[in-house]
């Protein structure tokens, strides 16, 4: 028989915990993460998420796996299934998010987001977010002494704009 793979749903944010205790029994598990920045205490931290929360892959063969231990594996909340049949989802669909997942990055602000100054010498002021200009700043164009400025801030001191 063929392997096939199928979704596991995690118990809430311990997807790493049942896929290492997956892979301590023996099973072969994918759990696709991307990077993803986030404003963490005024620091702006690049950590890596799952993409799909909750749920990871496991590949398996009907009929020669052992099933039984999944379910009671620390982290697994169980196989996601519709009725009786486990959920299945076909190779092609693996292959290609373990490709696009190499692509996605998760940014704070996306370029066109309205965004507001909250802290540094340009506090309050509103502006367009163009794009991040490294690790720790990012260029903003504000509305300034009656022209468009191109200007750049901290990340950490950006904000979406509330209108």
């Amino acid at each position: 028989m063929a392997r096939t793979w199928y979704l596991v749903q995690s118990k809430p944010r311990n997807e790493a915990r049942a896929l290492e205790n997956l892979l301590r029994q023996g099973y072969e598990t994918y759990l696709p993460l991307i990077e993803v920045e986030r404003l963490q205490r005024g620091k702006l931290l690049k950590r890596l998420e799952p993409l799909f929360p909750r749920y990871l892959f496991l590949h398996l063969e009907e009929g020669n796996d052992n099933w039984g231990p999944i379910r009671s594996t620390l982290g697994v909340a169980g196989m996601v299934r519709f009725g009786q049949t486990y959920a299945a989802v076909p190779d092609p669909v693996i292959e290609a998010i373990r490709a696009r997942t190499q692509e996605i990055k998760e940014t704070l602000f996306a370029a066109g987001d309205a965004v507001q100054v909250v802290s540094g010498p340009l506090v309050g002021l509103e502006g367009v977010f163009e794009i991040a200009d490294g690790e720790q700043r990012s260029f903003v164009l504000l509305e300034f002494m009656q022209k468009q400025q191109r200007v750049s801030v901290s990340t950490a001191d950006l904000r979406t704009a509330s209108y």
